[in-house]
């Protein structure tokens, strides 16, 4: 069956167009080199700035396709003087657009790596696909005139600038195997689109006196062409093939690194860099973690990846203290977006199914008693079964009783009576220019002028009840109310503990003075500072030492 080449059919005066527009386009002139500097600068500054548009417009002002048109249209019609002008402009054009680039990145500018950069480091068979098929679309809209508007599409598939310019850029920076690998992606598409637009042009009927019956004078023409295609082919197969690999590598290591931080609430990977050195794999994982990672946990995922990749591994984990919060607490659910845009999930690994649901229960118990605060929640595995761990901070130890309340509603939650609750409890003294804070964070709330008004007279009069009390002071006064009452939980030391008839004298002449339901919890303790003028308390002391001080002038300090 014989091939159709009907599609290609051209009209005199389209055939004349053509060549016409092609021995234009190749020829070196003043605006041909002008077109070449213009389009590397805007190349360079788009992959410096890592801007796809920006290299996208250096693509349409490129004018290096056209010459590769001409090597091909004079290799299919024997045209030396066409030859000799197109290599010219092509070589010229090549190498003024990698010197430009080479000044460009020769300045004292800030160069740092950037994807767009990288991309063009590193060509493989695909690029060579791209540029064949990019060739055969640039010669199919030139020789059809219907088509002839495609044309910025093509300059914009082939790419025939951009990797000159980031070879230049790398040549500038030191970085030569980044060099090479740029000018083999122009030498890829170069050598592409000079194949296929040579057998383009021969299909439309543009070729003149081909030796199709002389071998050795075919090979002579198309010779060269045809075997740097397939040395090129070659390479960039071999560059595809370790690209698979290293990309098999990357994410078998990734699989692990995530099994591994699924186990972790709130910890996922962010970013991981890989390199093989003198026969080891040395791996660096960022980590977002509300906490730095244990070594241990490193050595253990460390030796995971180096059974799996059977080379020795040295594993860092650079740990990027980050913590997701939801109304409930803290949160595992958030994931990296995937292509349906979801970035939640409900497939939680058990021991963050269990150490999550453990927080939101403790949270919804200790929301009422606002002097305790759940800093850290954790799931310990011990013989006996599993433990949560939960950090509270408080200005007080919690009692057992407190500990059997908050476990039981935690294996209520988790529905598992083996789970059971140890607090580490982290005493704190949060104070204020009114005193220490006995009632956490609701000693700060706005109180109305009336609630002020009553909480100032509240904590007055209890100051005032002590002073008539022999050695026992009053060292921290906290009112806040409470539905129609008020609650007082005052500090007081001394050289003995407070009696309960005392508590009640006290209570009962509050309530009467402010004429409201007062009830008094006092933290009695037994201390006091003792010296030759009695007892006092450590503030009281304390204070009559800066009052004391104050008086002194100059730069002596009395005691």
């Amino acid at each position: 069956m014989a091939l159709d080449l009907s599609i290609f059919q051209m009209s005199p005066q389209r055939q004349e167009a053509v060549l016409q527009g092609i021995a234009v386009g190749s020829e070196p002139g003043i605006r041909f080199y002008a077109l070449v500097a213009t389009s590397t600068l805007i190349a360079s500054l788009g992959l410096i700035a890592n801007s796809t548009a920006v290299i996208i417009g250096a693509m349409l002002v490129a004018p290096l396709m056209s010459p590769i048109f001409g090597i091909a249209l004079a290799l299919v019609r024997g045209d030396a003087s066409l030859l000799g002008r197109a290599i010219r402009a092509e070589v010229m054009g090549m190498m003024a657009a990698v010197g430009i680039a080479w000044i460009f990145g020769s300045l004292p500018l800030a160069v740092e790596v950037t994807p767009e950069m990288l991309s063009r480091t590193q060509p493989n068979l695909l690029d060579l696909l791209v540029a064949v098929l990019a060739g055969f679309a640039g010669c199919y809209a030139m020789i059809d005139e219907h088509l002839s508007p495609a044309l910025p599409g093509v300059a914009i598939a082939t790419a025939i600038v951009p990797p000159l310019a980031n070879s230049g850029i790398c040549l500038a920076v030191g970085a030569y195997q980044g060099a090479w690998g740029s000018f083999l992606l122009f030498l890829a598409n170069f050598i592409s689109i000079l194949i296929i637009a040579s057998a383009t042009f021969i299909a439309a009927g543009l070729a003149q006196d081909v030796p199709w019956g002389d071998k050795l004078a075919l090979g002579k023409r198309f010779g060269v062409p045809a075997v740097g295609f397939l040395l090129v082919a070659v390479i960039m197969t071999h560059s595809l093939v370790k690209i698979v690999q290293e990309r098999n590598l990357t994410n078998n290591i990734k699989q692990i690194i995530n099994k591994e931080l699924s186990k972790m609430p709130t910890t996922g990977l962010v970013s991981m860099v890989h390199q093989y050195s003198q026969g080891e794999l040395y791996v660096l994982a960022t980590v977002r973690t509300p906490r730095v990672i244990n070594p241990n946990r490193v050595k253990a995922i460390q030796e995971t990846i180096s059974k799996k990749v059977d080379a020795p591994t040295a594993l860092v984990v650079r740990s990027v203290l980050a913590k997701d919060v939801g109304a409930t607490g803290t949160t595992s659910q958030v994931t990296a977006e995937n292509l349906n845009g979801a970035f939640m999930t409900r497939e939680l690994a058990p021991d963050v199914f269990k150490t999550q649901f453990a927080e939101q229960a403790l949270r919804e118990i200790l929301y009422d008693r606002p002097e305790l605060e759940l800093l850290e929640v954790d799931l310990l595995h011990f013989p006996a079964g599993p433990v949560i761990l939960a950090s509270i901070q408080g200005p007080r130890v919690l009692i057992p009783t407190e500990i059997q309340e908050l476990e039981k509603a935690i294996q209520h939650r988790l529905n598992d009576l083996t789970i059971h609750l140890m607090v580490r409890c982290l005493t704190t003294v949060d104070v204020d220019d009114r005193g220490r804070i006995l009632y956490g964070w609701s000693h700060l709330g706005l109180p109305t002028p009336e609630q002020k008004k009553i909480r100032d007279q509240i904590e007055k009069a209890v100051r005032d009840e002590f002073r008539g009390l022999d050695n026992i002071f009053a060292t921290n006064v906290d009112a806040a109310p409470k539905d129609d009452k008020w609650q007082v939980r005052v500090e007081v030391v001394g050289s003995r503990v407070i009696s309960p008839n005392e508590a009640a004298r006290l209570e009962k002449r509050i309530s009467r003075l402010v004429d409201k339901p007062v009830k008094i919890y006092f933290w009695s303790k037994a201390q006091a500072m003792v010296t030759p003028g009695g007892y006092s308390s450590v503030e009281e002391f304390t204070r009559k030492r800066l009052e004391k001080r104050e008086e002194v002038t100059g730069d002596g300090v009395s005691d």
